[in-house]
């Protein structure tokens, strides 16, 4: 015997066919089940019907006693809506992929790298701590003269103690702008009201 999402089961000595199982009132396919025709109503729930029809419930839905294809996606904020048969935009997944999409390149951009002088150093934090602890040495007085700091290509520099604060303080100011960029564009998003703009909100490219 097959029968494949039967319920009740079906019956071996019956043709087989292949059968689709909706929603009367949306026409969302919910199952597929391989049976007997004489067995399909077995299959189906009060609010349920059928159709003979090899088809998937990704790719179809059922109208007028017919499956039809979906129509193509519009872009990936849409939702299917069952009650029009259409896609319609959800604008608070669009916000919410376009806040992750601000917080990826704000992440991106901190650790990107600085151009200080000709020279690009690193910008994360553990490269901002290492001039700090650099920097206390200095005021304790264990370091004296210049020190040799690593650029981001791996490359060293000979600096004073008034370069490290330098290239400190404009590290930082670097990081904040990124921060205050991603806070503006965060916030933005909280006043737009169409797709086009939620979409067109996002992150520089």
């Amino acid at each position: 015997r097959d029968c494949n999402c039967a319920v009740f089961g079906c019956s071996g000595d019956k043709a087989m066919r292949k059968f689709a199982i909706y929603n009367v009132a949306s026409g969302e396919i919910k199952r597929s089940v391989f049976c007997s025709e004489a067995d399909v109503a077995l299959n189906a729930a009060s609010d349920e019907s059928w159709v003979e029809a090899d088809v998937s419930d990704a790719s179809c839905y059922i109208q007028d006693g017919e499956p039809t294809h979906f129509p193509e996606k519009p872009s990936p904020h849409h939702e299917w809506d069952w009650p029009t048969k259409s896609w319609l935009p959800n604008l608070d997944a669009a916000r919410e992929s376009q806040l992750q999409a601000w917080n990826a390149w704000r992440d991106r951009e901190l650790v990107a790298g600085h151009s200080h002088n000709g020279h690009v150093f690193h910008s994360d934090d553990r490269f901002m701590a290492e001039l700090q602890l650099i920097l206390k040495g200095y005021e304790r007085g264990h370091l004296t003269g210049t020190f040799a700091i690593r650029t981001r290509d791996n490359g060293t520099l000979q600096m004073t103690h008034a370069e490290i604060e330098g290239l400190l303080l404009m590290i930082g100011l670097h990081r904040q702008a990124i921060y205050a960029q991603s806070w503006v564009g965060k916030d933005a998003l909280a006043g737009l009201t169409t797709l086009e703009d939620i979409v067109a909100g996002g992150p520089p490219s």
